[in-house]
């Protein structure tokens, strides 16, 4: 994919290309005589992915702090809040209690001779295709692939080689790249370069419970230092984030949880947890184009000079010549792609609360 060291945003650079119909040679910085350019004819640099993928990542930060759920799946840590039963997550939309699991999974084929590379890998290395990822071993940036698709009990990776480009020639590239039909050249990557994970959550890690001493206690211990406690979380209201958490220990063996309830003898009062998961949401219709409007906004220069992207990105950062007093408070800027994307958001922001 086209890849960014600086931010990696949930909607992808590769997605963004897509939206916006940029011609895929040249966005990932190849001069490619064969492409069709549909009227953009501009090579990309690294440093204009770069720019576009911290201006991506800031606009889902801005939208996803005040939407009170992330445009995207994305694992999360709230840490020292008060443990309450129930209790309200950061962030709404929550899949479940975890952190990012990777093991990695053998290739059983590759062909990396073709303009479209493909790798093959047991369909039994994975519950779902979904929890494929590729990475490049020496950043550990994901590369996306084109598509998957199932081949009796296989699953066939394809990806084209105007992704397969090694990070030192892209975070050098001040010039074109040229392309190579002898596939792969030395500024391509190869499957030894690469490697496939299974990503899943991970639910054997998800809440740390903190007691904090009780001095009066007869039993009391050391004054300022506190217990810790696993415990799991269970989700009452997944849009909303609302969960209770309960201690517990896991058993790695039936990858289960079992209630605890270890002796205290009353020395000391619950204090703090702490919660790792995974929430975010695709599902909100006009996400994508809120996300690529005001990171249009945020951008200083325009990305590149394809006449399409021009009219985009002047559209987003125009800013009207009279303002009404709102327009003038929106908390995103006063440029059109902001003032589209606060209006898009406070359609689908959660008003969050709860009875306890």
């Amino acid at each position: 994919m086209a890849r960014a060291i600086g931010a990696q945003p949930l909607l992808t650079l590769d997605r963004y290309r897509i939206l916006l119909n940029i011609p895929i040679w040249a966005y990932n910085g190849i001069d490619n005589p064969d492409e069709t350019l549909l009227g953009c004819d501009t090579i990309w640099t690294q440093w204009q992915r770069e720019q576009l993928a911290i201006s991506l990542r800031q606009s889902e930060h801005q939208l996803g702090n005040k939407l009170g759920f992330t445009l995207g799946l994305e694992y999360q840590v709230d840490s020292y809040k008060p443990w309450t039963n129930p209790m309200l997550l950061e962030y709404g939309h929550v899949v479940g209690g975890g952190i990012r699991g990777r093991t990695e999974v053998t290739p059983s084929a590759s062909d990396f001779t073709i303009v479209t590379a493909t790798i093959t890998v047991a369909q039994s290395d994975f519950e779902s295709s979904d929890e494929v990822v590729i990475v490049e071993d020496d950043t550990d940036l994901k590369i996306i692939p084109d598509k998957i698709k199932t081949s009796g009990t296989d699953y066939i990776i394809s990806i084209s080689q105007a992704k397969l480009i090694n990070w030192d020639n892209l975070e050098t590239q001040s010039d074109p790249i040229d392309y190579n039909a002898a596939f792969p050249a030395a500024t391509w990557l190869k499957l030894a370069d690469l490697t496939v994970y299974r990503e899943y959550r991970d639910e054997s890690e998800q809440a740390t419970i903190v007691y904090g001493p009780y001095c009066s206690c007869i039993c009391g211990t050391a004054a300022c230092q506190g217990t810790s406690y696993t415990a799991c979380i269970y989700v009452i209201r997944n849009e909303i984030g609302a969960v209770k958490v309960q201690m517990a220990d896991y058993d790695a063996d039936d990858e289960t949880w079992t209630c605890t309830t270890p002796t205290s003898c009353g020395c000391y009062e619950g204090d703090r947890v702490e919660m790792k998961y995974l929430a975010g949401t695709t599902g909100i219709p006009g996400y994508e184009q809120a996300i690529t409007r005001l990171a249009h906004s945020y951008m200083m220069l325009v990305p590149c000079g394809c006449a399409l992207v021009d009219l985009f990105w002047e559209r987003d950062r125009n800013i009207p010549t009279v303002l009404t007093a709102e327009r003038i408070n929106c908390p995103f800027g006063s440029a059109d792609g902001a003032w589209f994307a606060w209006q898009w958001t406070r359609v689908h922001e959660h008003g969050r609360a709860f009875m306890l």
